[in-house]
């Protein structure tokens, strides 16, 4: 039997979406965004962030890009210990 476009679309749904009740589909998804919580952040993206923070405390003014970033890698690098 030739699929139908609904069965093409499920096929192409998130998987939490296609199957289970919405009791186990919100058990799948809590369990996914709790795991992404778990995993420490990369030090790269802790770094850029901070680097952004530290941007915006100056008042966003531009020309100590460099320097910045050079500040975010020390106190991240500090506080990993």
């Amino acid at each position: 039997m030739p699929k139908t476009s609904t069965t093409v679309a499920m096929d192409r749904a998130p998987r939490w979406f296609a199957k289970g009740t919405a009791r186990e589909q919100s058990a799948e998804i809590i369990a996914a965004s709790q795991a992404d919580v778990s995993q420490p952040e990369p030090r790269m993206n802790q770094i850029v962030r901070r680097a952004h923070e530290i941007y915006e405390t100056r008042g966003g003014s531009q020309g100590k890009a460099l320097e910045d970033w050079l500040q975010a890698e020390r106190e991240i690098d500090e506080a990993m210990g």
